[in-house]
């Protein structure tokens, strides 16, 4: 849909068609009509101009005639009456069907803002206080055990040679035991940045917790027992 805005001039748009120009200027009524009307019926009928013919047409539409300024209406952009679901204008702020008075805030979403806020990458570099105390924690609790579990096999062998008693079985448990330990430590690490629902991670690691409590109570027993044989085998081998 356009809408014509006249000014002093007559507002109207010049075509590319000479033929258009000359029925233009007809219809305004100015210069020689009769001069007109022989030009239009020469090129109804094929036949060559004048040059003098083109260049008063030519003259007559720069005189009275200019190309018209279109200003094209668009559509409004429709949403629905939050009430009766009518189609209406966005602007509007009434609705025309039921009169229900349309509160709506529309908002500009910056993408780039969005992509940041929920990038991993950064919630990795900057965690939050529950996350670093989970990772200090679990690494406490983990790296020691770890690091028993792998001197445990050369430790039995030293015992088993000395006394010739074998500890196979509590070995198992304890290694059982450092690996359970190490598994729970680990868990209780990474869900803090796999779940993003700080309650839920709240109750995981109360459990987790405890569990690791467990684990490392049963690994000091285990360990208590094998110093107690090895202050036993001290305390029986000779001093030369």
């Amino acid at each position: 849909m356009i809408r014509i805005t006249e000014k002093p001039k007559v507002v109207i748009n010049i075509t590319e068609s000479f033929l258009d120009t000359i029925d233009i200027l007809l219809n305004l009524q100015v210069g020689d009509l009769s001069r007109l009307e022989h030009v239009k019926r020469m090129i109804l009928e094929n036949k060559p101009l004048y040059t003098s013919d083109k260049k008063y047409v030519k003259n007559l539409a720069e005189t009275y005639i200019k190309d018209h300024q279109i200003e094209e209406i668009k559509s409004p952009k429709l949403i629905n009456c939050r009430n009766c679901s009518t189609s209406i204008a966005e602007d509007a702020k009434f609705c025309t069907l039921c009169g229900t008075r349309q509160e709506r805030t529309f908002q500009n979403y910056d993408v780039k803002k969005i992509v940041k806020r929920y990038n991993p990458l950064k919630l990795i570099s900057r965690p939050n206080s529950y996350q670093s105390l989970a990772i200090v924690g679990g690494l406490m609790a983990m790296i020691p055990t770890l690091f028993i579990v792998a001197r445990m096999e050369p430790l039995l062998e030293a015992i088993n040679y000395e006394t010739g008693i074998e500890l196979s079985g509590l070995a198992s448990v304890f290694i059982s035991l450092g690996i359970i330990s190490s598994i729970l430590s680990f868990i209780a690490i990474i869900i803090t940045f796999l779940i993003k629902n700080p309650k839920k991670v709240g109750r995981m690691l109360f459990f987790i917790a405890f569990g690791i409590l467990v684990t490392s109570i049963l690994i000091g027993i285990v360990g208590f027992g094998i110093i107690l044989i090895s202050s036993n085998i001290a305390y029986k081998k000779r001093h030369y």
